[in-house]
């Protein structure tokens, strides 16, 4: 095998077939841990496979001969082809382009391998909860995943969470996971300018005082339970706010805006659709607290992100979650008997009582120190150290 030194050059080929459309948080990772490892390997080359409608992140500069894109012939969203072009041509292409390691950014390696690779699992929520993942990916998550598992020299996840799911439901061996925690950019930063906040609340429509939910919309997110919970706590307690919901829709939440009709809520939750990166910053600067209510997740980006810009923030009791908020954010259950019910305490709780105030400080002073912790350059250190783990 390969020896490795730290002033090696390392000539990486990587997946980036789901690059394209309005990012989620998976696509988002991996686009910033491809700048970053560009930033602090300028030694390496990376070639990113990448759909023929990839628009970047990243973008590769042309004075920049690090980063190669490489366009397929066929669209992102046609899953069934982005599957066969995997499984037959990503590796004869990773070798004409002498890249000597293949990484399966997101679950997935070809069928058949024959060069060293690293795996990336961002969760394994299509194994452990089917009922949160789309049929589709659960039916080819349930075959691919321990295959690719399998035959990757090294397994990345982003929590030990995800580590632990892994461990309990794939055949491998703790010593082949590393855990590669995301990161949150500089431009995720408490934003004072009142005239770009005054702006910002005047683009998207923002009420003087709201609770913020930012991510995809799909049942794993528990967006009737957050309905719910807050619809109660505002009618119980009188709370001034109103609830903001910010993300693209997903899957099976084509009955969500008929339930905020339902619960008598139009007045008070309001849907504005995807919103661009550069414009979150504003938005978790004016929110008053911003809430992630999952049932599972892999990881959970919008809490790092709000807590860089100063926003308190409350999750559920998801084990990534949980571990991604290391005790800076407000932990609720969202299972069991009374579902809602810590939810709609926790707010009225952060909100409506005289002591809320002085508890979102305290909240929003952890989260600003919590958040210290997670950069893409850390997120690069230890992703190129599992590529070196790999090739040795």
């Amino acid at each position: 095998m390969r020896r490795i030194n730290g002033d090696a050059e390392l000539r990486i080929g990587i997946d980036g077939l789901h690059l394209f459309g309005a990012y989620s948080g998976v696509q988002n990772a991996q686009a910033r841990t491809i700048e970053a490892l560009r930033a602090q390997y300028p030694q390496d080359h990376l070639t990113l496979y990448a759909p023929r409608d990839f628009k970047g992140p990243p973008a590769a500069a042309e004075e920049d001969q690090g980063l190669q894109i490489r366009r397929t012939w066929f669209k992102g969203r046609r899953r069934i082809i982005r599957t066969l072009w995997r499984n037959f041509r990503l590796q004869p292409n990773a070798y004409n382009d002498k890249c000597e390691l293949l990484h399966g950014a997101t679950y997935s390696l070809p069928s058949t391998l024959s060069m060293p690779a690293v795996l990336t699992l961002h969760d394994c929520i299509a194994l452990s909860h089917p009922q949160f993942a789309t049929p589709g990916s659960a039916k080819v998550q349930k075959r691919q995943l321990p295959k690719s598992a399998k035959l990757a020299r090294r397994v990345m996840v982003p929590t030990e969470a995800v580590k632990a799911e892994a461990l309990r439901l794939l055949d491998l061996k703790p010593e082949k996971i590393d855990v590669v925690p995301w990161g949150v950019g500089p431009e995720f930063k408490p934003i004072e300018d009142e005239t770009l906040l005054e702006q910002a609340q005047k683009q998207w429509g923002l009420p003087d005082s709201f609770v913020l939910y930012v991510g995809t919309l799909e049942p794993k997110k528990n967006l009737k339970g957050l309905l719910r919970s807050f619809v109660a706590a505002k009618l119980n307690s009188k709370l001034p706010h109103a609830l903001v919901i910010v993300g693209r829709n997903g899957w099976g939440v084509k009955d969500f805006p008929r339930d905020i009709h339902d619960h008598g809520a139009r007045d008070y939750v309001f849907l504005t659709g995807y919103v661009p990166d550069q414009a979150l910053p504003l938005l978790y600067s004016l929110a008053d607290l911003c809430v992630l209510p999952s049932h599972i997740e892999g990881f959970g980006m919008p809490v790092l992100e709000a807590m860089a810009c100063g926003c308190p923030v409350m999750v559920s009791d998801a084990p990534a979650l949980v571990e991604v908020a290391g005790g800076a954010a407000r932990v609720c259950r969202v299972s069991g008997e009374k579902p809602y019910q810590e939810l709609r305490e926790a707010f009225e709780e952060l909100l409506g009582q005289k002591t809320s105030e002085k508890a979102r400080y305290a909240l929003r002073g952890r989260g600003l120190q919590r958040v210290k912790q997670f950069t893409w350059q850390k997120t690069a250190e230890l992703t190129h150290k599992c590529y070196e783990s790999a090739l040795t």
